[in-house]
């Protein structure tokens, strides 16, 4: 109605959880970006739960989800569960999506989508168990008829989104000299 539709960071993935800029808590934003992956590791290290990343914390000014991200893939359990709660968070707020619309493609983008490989299996194990829809249209499963339902990572990574607002006053403008040629006809 108004163009606000399709903003899956504030769907609420955790009632009680993290307070949101919106104003809303537990918003899947504050569980799958790059903001919350450092916010995340930041609260391990509060814990005592994560030595690797808090000797990274010190030892680099820049203490990002990238640095995060290299420890997951190189084996930091506490990393690599950063990133497990991350899947999980897109799994619900995907898995919610794909129960409602049954769209046949969701993209994933923004900064967090370059860190794929370490939140992907996750995102993908607990989706098969939060959505029927997807359980029986995910491209593994044995029902080779079947159309399925693909989840993947924008080709852009965290460039999408400006390429896609860049595109939208092309694309209106096409729209109104598509709707205005058949009014004339």
């Amino acid at each position: 109605m108004n163009g606000m539709a399709g903003e899956l960071g504030h769907f609420t993935i955790y009632p009680d959880g993290h307070p949101c800029g919106c104003g809303n808590n537990g918003c899947l934003e504050q569980y799958a970006s790059a903001t919350a992956v450092v916010r995340m590791a930041r609260e391990a290290i509060a814990r005592g739960e994560a030595s690797e990343l808090e000797r990274s914390a010190k030892d680099n000014v820049e203490f990002s989800a990238r640095v995060i991200y290299t420890l997951a893939i190189q084996g930091d359990v506490a990393a690599q569960k950063i990133f497990e709660k991350v899947g999980k968070a897109l799994a619900i707020g995907i898995g919610a999506m794909v129960n409602s619309l049954n769209l046949p493609i969701y993209v994933i983008g923004g900064g967090v989508s370059s860190a794929w490989d370490a939140f992907a299996p996750a995102m993908f194990a607990e989706m098969k168990w939060r959505s029927s829809i997807y359980r029986l249209t995910a491209p593994d499963h044995p029902d080779r008829e079947k159309k399925h339902t693909i989840v993947t990572r924008a080709l852009l990574g965290s460039d999408a989104g400006l390429y896609g607002a860049a595109r939208l006053p092309m694309i209106e403008s096409l729209t109104q000299t598509e709707t205005f040629r058949t009014v004339r006809q």
